[in-house]
């Protein structure tokens, strides 16, 4: 060990020399390859480009998915903003209810138009108009349209009977008045949708038996509507729009009767087996009406 160091025993003096008068080493500035980040650049570049195609191409597959399902999508926006907004002023059992109710008298159009051949999108609601069903292809006869319109009051009215059978078995609890409630809304919607005016339902029914049941229907809509403005209660938009819609589609009517006489050819036995069934539903309608009346008091 005595010959490693100096006689002082300073090791200092015998450290290594590394220039620029420093014993620490010189880090050398080497100078980055050129090109090198322009290369780093690129890749950057190359990697947002295909997020962003990835993105774009994901995209452009739930726009396919909306245009192939735009009726599914529409029924359910429509449903789901007419439900929260039925929801808020009746609460959401009530709400939800009167929501599900009118979809099936809708699905009653769809089902039998589906039957027919006839190409129908699914129900659009409509918050405080209810909903509508729209025809890619008009009916080739009158029966066609009669049957289809009559479609939504027949299963319109079932959901409405099985609602007040469940009341009937439960008419004391809160379950059992909610079902009495909706009931009665049920056989409500559906008889006032049997008046004979076109774009009712009723007026399509009865079309097929006469054209002069649309006059009668236009004289059932002023009359509920002048009772309305007599008896001092808020007069109903809908029922407005009833009678001034209606009375264009009764002009219609006639024309349409002159202009095309073979789509308003039909048998004897089509006119009474629909006819039968109108005034069946009449009746029945009517009597739930009466029976479920005592959740008004």
């Amino acid at each position: 060990m005595a010959g490693i160091y100096p006689k002082n025993g300073d090791p200092e003096q015998h450290a290594a020399d590394y220039g620029y008068g420093t014993n620490r080493p010189v880090q050398a500035d080497i100078p980055a390859q050129p090109g090198s980040r322009g290369r780093r650049n690129g890749g950057v570049v190359a990697g947002i480009l295909a997020a962003l195609g990835l993105v774009v191409s994901k995209l452009s597959y739930v726009g396919l998915l909306l245009l192939k399902f735009k009726s599914l999508w529409f029924t359910l926006v429509s449903t789901g903003v007419t439900a929260l907004i039925y929801a808020q002023l009746f609460g959401w059992a009530f709400g939800v209810g009167i929501v599900v109710l009118i979809l099936i008298h809708e699905s009653g159009h769809v089902v039998v138009a589906r039957i027919m051949g006839l190409p129908v999108t699914l129900p659009v609601m409509i918050p405080f108009l209810g909903a509508f069903v729209s025809m890619k292809q008009q009916p080739r006869t009158v029966a066609q349209e009669s049957i289809m319109a009559i479609g939504g009051p027949v299963l319109g009215s079932i959901a409405a009977g099985l609602c007040y059978a469940g009341y009937l078995s439960m008419p004391d609890s809160s379950t059992g008045r909610l079902l009495q409630a909706l009931a009665y809304f049920g056989f409500l919607i559906n008889l006032f949708n049997l008046i004979p005016l076109t774009p009712l339902d009723g007026g399509r029914v009865t079309s097929l038996l006469s054209k002069w049941f649309n006059v009668a229907g236009l004289l059932i809509a002023a009359g509920l509507l002048l009772f309305e403005m007599q008896s001092g209660t808020t007069v109903s938009p809908v029922l407005f729009l009833v009678l001034i819609f209606g009375a264009f589609a009764t002009w219609q009517r006639f024309r349409s009767t002159a202009l095309n006489p073979a789509y308003y050819a039909v048998d004897v036995q089509t006119k009474v087996v629909v006819g039968s069934l109108y005034l069946a539903l009449l009746f029945a309608l009517g009597w739930g009406m009466l029976q479920t009346s005592a959740i008004l008091r």
